[in-house]
């Protein structure tokens, strides 16, 4: 709980900066302070929505290891069983290798790449700029290449929208 506790407060504190950024952004005219601002405000969003999917991701897991019958306290004082909706993606869908090499981010199409079966959109990841990362091209599954390059770095997927599952 006290995890929890400090991610909230990390996300607090990174939307406050947010907020003051913005309105620093609205009253500036000096083109390479912008650039600094807008790149902080992009890392912030970034770090809020890895942040989000990890406390997402620890009610789930919370939520599975509760016994069926587990009460809980309510907010009004009284007990009540947890109940947490499923966390669904309403615009996921399954992709075919086929048809994920067909959004390779080339004339105006969206930059799609697959990790792990779960597919990504990379279009406005500042990492595939041009749809392009090194050398490799979206469209693709790079399961072995993260891998080899990323191991143990799951963040980096945790701040990328995913848009469906690979089959």
């Amino acid at each position: 709980m006290q995890n929890i506790e400090m991610i909230r407060m990390q996300i607090n504190y990174l939307v406050t900066q947010a907020h003051h950024d913005i309105f620093t952004l609205s009253t500036l005219s000096d083109t390479s302070l912008k650039q600094q601002i807008l790149q902080r405000l992009w890392d912030s969003l970034s770090t809020i929505h890895f942040l989000s999917e990890w406390l997402a991701n620890q009610a789930i897991t919370s939520y599975h290891a509760l016994p069926p019958q587990t009460a809980v306290a309510g907010s009004s004082g009284t007990f009540n069983q947890l109940q947490i909706p499923p966390i669904t993606q309403p615009n996921q869908r399954t992709f075919t290798i086929r048809e994920l090499a067909t959004f390779d981010g080339k004339n105006g199409r969206p930059a799609y790449v697959a990790v792990n079966g779960i597919v990504y959109d990379v279009t406005n990841n500042r990492a595939w700029a041009a749809a392009t990362h090194f050398g490799l091209t979206a469209g693709k599954d790079y399961t072995q290449e993260f891998a080899s390059c990323h191991a143990g770095q799951q963040s980096i997927l945790a701040t990328l929208p995913v848009v469906g599952r690979l089959v």
